[in-house]
């Protein structure tokens, strides 16, 4: 259940009388976010467990949003994301998105802080699984790729002409005296949403400065191209979504490597009544250079819904492995539990996520 926070003291109740006598409205903060955990047995890593994972289906997390309405069809909004770890009860290091924003009802908004990238917010609904914890198309086709970024401005149009959006994310980059550029990364995209049918298209560029350059001087630059959709024939969701890549990438202080080609992720979204429902995702990966592997990637699962904010679930996820790449890489099913060469991992959980 979302609640608004508020502090039941004298000073408290002074300022807020005070506050709404001088304005029109006033922000609250709402606390809402989900608690997802599982059982789960995965191999990966030349290990076999068996384990409580902390976010199977979604992310668990506490959100904290306030809005205000200016008038006019202006509104202000900021929003904190945390990571929780039900599993340990700690909080995460990594962060997810926090923001501000000013949004206008004809116009769209603009949003400032760490954001995800306009990319990801479109290729993301062409997901099956929604980013789950063994989403292919997280843990295969956009793994070297940039997807949520700090020091980050954003600006997302209001729909036009019967369903036409656009996007754009600029970003500062790591903010480094000697090399200004490394870390920057423009995303831009657009989408069209009518009916059945939603169709997007959007193209990423970063900088990245080259590890093995010790003066920290020389850039290199990579691009990936997205191209997705969903239809919708019943109850059933068909999706799909190209990746192009192309360029450098590298993650310091000991991987970095040039190379390009291209990934396909085909999935669905079964409907099957108000509570029951099924999702199946396959990534296929095709590396020109021999730097990556070429691997599949595979998840299905179940949900049901005992209500809107309380489901049951279980999923299965895979990855299979080509012959390694110069890079080193493998891909995983659990970024914790990195794969050894030639193995593929492989995993199963039954999990219960409420959201409040």
């Amino acid at each position: 259940m979302r609640e608004n926070l508020s502090i039941p003291t004298p000073l408290a109740l002074a300022a807020a009388a005070l506050s709404l006598a001088c304005a029109p409205a006033m922000a609250q903060v709402t606390i809402s976010g989900y608690v997802d955990a599982a059982l789960e047995h995965i191999s990966s890593g030349g290990k076999t467990l068996n384990r409580v994972s902390p976010a199977g289906l979604t992310t668990s997390r506490l959100e904290f949003t306030a809005k205000e309405e200016l008038g006019d069809g202006l509104s202000a909004k900021i929003r904190h994301e945390m990571i929780l770890k039900p599993d340990t009860g700690a909080m995460d290091a990594n962060s997810r998105e926090t923001y501000i924003q000013l949004a206008h009802k004809d116009w769209g908004d603009i949003n400032l802080g760490r954001l995800n990238l306009s990319s990801y917010n479109l290729y993301g609904y062409a997901d099956p699984s929604y980013g789950s914890a063994y989403s292919p198309v997280n843990n295969v086709m956009v793994f070297y790729a940039p997807w949520r970024e700090s020091n980050a401005v954003s600006f997302n149009s209001a729909k036009f002409l019967g369903g036409f959006q656009v996007r754009a994310t600029v970003t500062a980059g790591k903010e480094e005296s000697d090399n200004s550029k490394n870390g920057r990364v423009i995303s831009v995209g657009a989408s069209y949403w009518s009916g059945p049918l939603f169709l997007s298209v959007a193209n990423d560029i970063q900088n990245k400065t080259n590890i093995w350059d010790k003066a920290k001087k020389k850039n290199e630059t990579s691009r990936d191209t997205y191209i997705s959709g969903v239809y919708r024939i019943g109850q059933f969701d068909l999706t799909a979504i190209l990746h192009d890549y192309n360029g450098y990438y590298a993650y310091p202080p000991y991987v970095g490597f040039a190379t390009h080609g291209n990934s396909l992720q085909l999935g669905t979204r079964i409907s099957i009544n108000d509570q029951i429902r099924l999702f199946a995702s396959v990534v296929r990966r095709d590396d020109a250079t021999g730097a990556l592997a070429d691997s599949t990637g595979v998840t299905l699962g179940a949900t049901y819904h005992f209500s809107k904010r309380t489901t049951l679930y279980a999923t299965y996820g895979t990855v299979r492995n080509g012959t390694p790449g110069s890079a080193g890489a493998e891909y995983p099913i659990d970024w914790g539990l990195t794969p050894k060469a030639g193995e593929n991992p492989e995993g199963y959980m039954v999990g219960l996520r409420h959201s409040f």
